[in-house]
Order: C-alpha cells, then sequence, then structure tokens
C-alpha cells in the first residue's frame, strides 16, 4: 500500500486535512503531522517514527510545506535511508493534494506519485486575467 504523510508547520498538515475533508472526504491513506511551537526537531522525528511504526513496511510519500525547512528535511532524512520506498516532496498546492487523495492507479510507483504530485502542481497555477 502507498501512503501519503503531509507535514508541516503550526497548522498547515490540520489545514490541508480539513481541506480535504471539506472537497473529497478523509481519504484514509493520507496522514497529517504538524510541528507545533512546542516541538522541537526531536518531537517532529519521533512522531513520524511512531507513525512509520504503524505502515509494516508500506512505500511512503511525504508532502512538505517548505523546501528545506525542518519538516522537509526530517522527511528527508528518512528518504536518504530508504532509497525507492520513500520520497519526499514540497509546496504542493490543493490541486496536487486532492489528486493524491483519489489516485485510483494502484500500480503507480512511489516515485511516479511524487513526479505526478509535483506537475499537478505546477499545472494547476495560473494568473487571471492571463
Amino acid at each position: 500500500m502507498k501512503r501519503v504523510v503531509v507535514m508541516g508547520h503550526g497548522g498547515y498538515a490540520q489545514g490541508i486535512k480539513s481541506n480535504l475533508e471539506m472537497i473529497v472526504g478523509l481519504p484514509p491513506h493520507m496522514y497529517f503531522i504538524d510541528l507545533t511551537k512546542e516541538d522541537d526537531l526531536s518531537d517532529l522525528k519521533r512522531k513520524v517514527d511512531q507513525l512509520l511504526q504503524d505502515f509494516s513496511g508500506d512505500d511512503v510519500l511525504f508532502a512538505c510545506d517548505l523546501l528545506g525547512a525542518s519538516p522537509f528535511r526530517v522527511a528527508a532524512e528518512i528518504c536518504a535511508h530508504h532509497p525507492g520506498k520513500y520520497y519526499t516532496v514540497a509546496g504542493l498546492n490543493t490541486m496536487a493534494f486532492l489528486e493524491l487523495s483519489i489516485v485510483e492507479d494502484r500500480t503507480l510507483s512511489i516515485e511516479a506519485l511524487a513526479n505526478r504530485a509535483v506537475e499537478s502542481t505546477k499545472t494547476a497555477v495560473a494568473r487571471f486575467p492571463e
């Protein structure tokens, strides 16, 4: 099974969760972890490690709010120790999260899922009027 872990600062992950619940319902394969003001980096790592223990070897896509920030660094470190099994993306928009929540093609690799999320973000950005 493929799982998506949304991570970010403050209420970012809970905000994405609320957004998805309102639009498409809560996806059972998506999880949400916030780095709060009270947390330090070791708290965030502990939260992620506890969640990963429940996944029993599943592939994971981490979707983080900011490239290079603490949630991204924690996820990237995990990815570095599990090449091909875990991927990290950053800066996704709502369209990408919607697509991740309703992915029907279960044959996609976790890398393909990461690429698809990035492409969804790119194609959903627009300016009006053009």
